[in-house]
């Protein structure tokens, strides 16, 4: 990436590095230049402005977060477009969090420029709640990172495991993956209800014969 200022006709393609508030114009941290752009900032008067150029190899920040989000992105996860270098996913379920925390560990080393946030592993989620994000901090990264945080990613990195519709429990399906401890918890109480109440009918059995 390169930074550097430019006047508004030289900047076109550029990405601005910071904010610009000159009388009615706002343009915000992030805007890529383009043609109403720079008939903007000539007419509030602005001869330069700074912005940052992708290079050959680079890939813009919102281009790597929606990849490294997708990369991620497993079962009953949706993830919401990229903006300024954000990627959130949210559970688009209700369900249990279920996260492959060495995978998570392999894209937070491959550079600083990459992070990737997620809940607690096994937290019982709803429907809608953002479960993790992806965040590029600066304009853009070089292309062989984004591509080394998507092939770390392997499958399902993040995944929302739906529960099982059952009264009094809240589980999930044998071929959805384990219980969390309080659902385990749960499920041995039912357990052991049920083998005393099997020895209760046998018991009375017994006795009538």
């Amino acid at each position: 990436m390169k930074f550097g200022p430019a006047s508004p006709k030289d900047a076109i393609g550029g990405v601005t590095v910071h904010t610009l508030r000159q009388g009615p114009l706002v343009l915000k941290k992030g805007t890529t230049i383009g043609p109403a752009e720079v008939e903007a900032l000539t007419r509030a008067g602005i001869k330069d402005v700074v912005v940052v150029r992708m290079e050959e190899d680079d890939v813009s920040e919102d281009v790597a977060a929606a990849s490294i989000a997708l990369a991620v992105g497993g079962e009953g996860i949706h993830v919401e477009r990229a903006f300024t270098g954000r990627a959130n996913l949210f559970a688009a379920r209700p369900g249990v969090l279920v996260i492959d925390r060495a995978a998570v560990d392999r894209i937070n080393n491959i550079d600083e420029a990459i992070t990737f946030a997620t809940l607690t592993a096994y937290k019982p989620v709803v429907e809608g709640e953002m479960v993790g994000t992806v965040k590029i901090i600066p304009f853009g990264v070089e292309g062989n990172l984004r591509d080394a945080a998507v092939k770390a990613a392997g499958r399902d990195v993040l995944k929302d495991r739906a529960l099982r519709h059952q009264a009094r429990r809240r589980g999930l399906d044998a071929a959805a993956g384990p219980l969390v401890e309080g659902d385990r918890q749960d499920a041995a109480r039912h357990r052991r209800a049920a083998r005393a109440g099997r020895r209760q009918h046998h018991c009375r059995a017994a006795g009538a014969a």
